[in-house]
């Protein structure tokens, strides 16, 4: 194999930029120190809080139960009381101090309007404000009290007659729990108020509201990692770089190819010129068969193959014993001949 001066050079240096890009590229792989970014939970909760009761009856004639579940719908004159249980349940996935405020309170109200807008509220303190602190991962408060509506029902008359208002009276039975989390990155706070609505206006009602409330959640931070040494492709560049070092070795022992000469310059002009117009012969052909009619230049060639309507042929020898190529056009017993010699390489 043999290339010429320039395109080995060129081969060469194409294979050594490559190879530096390369060796670069995989040193700067080996000194980088990258990292990079995730959301990290480093606190979550799931909290609970609810109200649950059961309705006691006096003795009457539309009920045998001694007391109905919640749920149903209440005769007021038949209610003896309410059992009323608060439950506050809390729970982390980390251990943490935790400070629990709570209080239930009793909220008497009178409404008013097409929207039952509230007219008047009255606040009656049922459990005052306590404190709850563990250390760990859950928290628990129970409470329970009874409810005698007749006290509630006997201020709501109090307020109408003195109002002379006649509006619809509910009791709005609150419970407030306040849980602060002291976590590594700040206070966690969780607000709950679980409620029942009694509409004690009424002869015949149902106990409305949200008693139940809960919530799950976390909090994440913003955390930096260091991403590790890509060795594959450390090992991959390293590899492609002993191969382009390799071949620039080969490269540079592959043998020159001479520099074209005057020969070589006028074979290339005539077949970039002329090269649909000519047709290779596998060997040459004696011209002294016939008549041989010699040529003194190519383009006379084309105009003779052109006027008798004949291809031209050629046949080429390159070798260390001879460098010539011969043109061809036969007309009956003429040749038409042309030959081009070339110096002998050493």
């Amino acid at each position: 194999m043999e290339l010429s001066r320039a395109k080995k050079a060129a081969a060469i240096a194409v294979e050594i930029i490559l190879l530096l890009t390369f060796v670069l590229l995989a040193v700067s792989e080996l000194m980088s120190k990258k990292t990079g970014e995730a959301e990290e939970v480093y606190y979550s909760y799931n909290s609970r809080g609810s109200i649950d009761y059961r309705v006691y009856l006096k003795p009457n004639i539309m009920f045998g139960e001694e007391y109905l579940e919640k749920g149903r719908y209440y005769v007021l004159k038949y209610i003896d009381r309410i059992d009323v249980e608060f439950e506050y349940d809390y729970e982390s996935d980390t251990a943490a101090r935790l400070e629990a405020e709570y209080s239930v309170a009793a909220y008497l109200q009178g409404l008013y309007g097409k929207d039952n807008e509230l007219l008047w509220s009255k606040e009656i303190p049922l459990i005052a404000e306590e404190t709850k602190t563990v250390e760990g991962r859950e928290l628990s408060v129970s409470h329970s009290l009874s409810l005698d509506l007749n006290d509630y029902s006997r201020t709501a008359e109090s307020i109408i007659l003195d109002s002379e208002v006649n509006s619809p009276v509910v009791l709005r039975v609150v419970f407030n729990v306040s849980t602060a989390a002291a976590t590594k990155n700040g206070i966690v706070r969780d607000e709950k108020s679980p409620n029942l609505i009694i509409p004690i206006g009424s002869s015949v009602f149902k106990i409305e509201g949200e008693p139940v409330v809960t919530a799950d959640r976390s909090f994440s931070e913003t955390v930096k990692y260091p991403i590790p040494v890509n060795r594959t492709r450390v090992i991959v560049l390293f590899g492609a770089s002993s191969v382009l070092g390799l071949l620039a070795v080969l490269t540079a022992r592959i043998k020159e190819a001479p520099s074209p000469d005057s020969f070589d310059k006028e074979v290339a002009r005539i077949f970039k010129e002329y090269s649909e117009r000519l047709a290779g012969l596998e060997r040459t052909i004696s011209y002294h068969f016939s008549e041989s009619i010699p040529v003194r230049s190519i383009e006379d060639m084309v105009k003779i193959a052109d006027e008798v309507g004949q291809p031209i042929f050629y046949y080429k020898a390159d070798s260390g014993e001879e460098r010539k190529i011969e043109f061809f056009v036969f007309d009956n017993m003429r040749t038409y001949y042309m030959v081009i010699f070339g110096d002998i390489r050493a």
